[in-house]
């Protein structure tokens, strides 16, 4: 199993902690710091994702009632959008935190470096089909014409 997980790729787009951090110029000290606010920030995300995920199953079950409570409807949705934020302000936060370890020219390079956006690698997985459930987000946008 073990060599199973060495043989995937890893995703387009990124490099290799070791690596970035090579290309970078880091001090020892600097990686040291940005690998524990990745560590960091990984745990505080998957965190997040569970509270999120759970979230959205019990406003699934308040929806599927025989009878809806509707002040229970809305007080879920404004826990689900506090989480939302609450992760993005996380996100935000734990960027912030790498940039103010990095040189000027360092992060110039990061920048030059980091692909935006999504890129060539298309949608997040499992966004279309959240966005066509019924209450759950607006229908994703049609495919261009090639």
């Amino acid at each position: 199993m073990a060599a199973a997980a060495q043989e995937r790729p890893r995703r387009q787009g990124w490099r290799d902690a070791a690596g970035l951090e090579k290309e970078l110029g880091l001090s020892a000290d600097q990686a040291a710091q940005l690998r524990k606010l990745r560590t960091e920030g990984r745990k505080q995300a998957i965190r997040q994702h569970a509270d999120l995920a759970i979230a959205r199953l019990e406003l699934q079950e308040l929806m599927d009632a025989a009878t809806v409570d509707e002040k229970a409807v809305a007080a879920k949705v404004k826990a689900i959008s506090d989480l939302e934020g609450a992760a993005l302000q996380a996100r935000t936060s734990q960027q912030l935190a790498m940039r103010r370890l990095l040189t000027p020219e360092q992060q110039e390079k990061m920048k030059q470096l980091a692909p935006r956006g999504r890129g060539d690698r298309g949608p997040r997985p499992g966004r279309a089909w959240r966005q066509r459930q019924p209450g759950m987000g607006d229908a994703p946008s049609p495919e261009p014409e090639r």
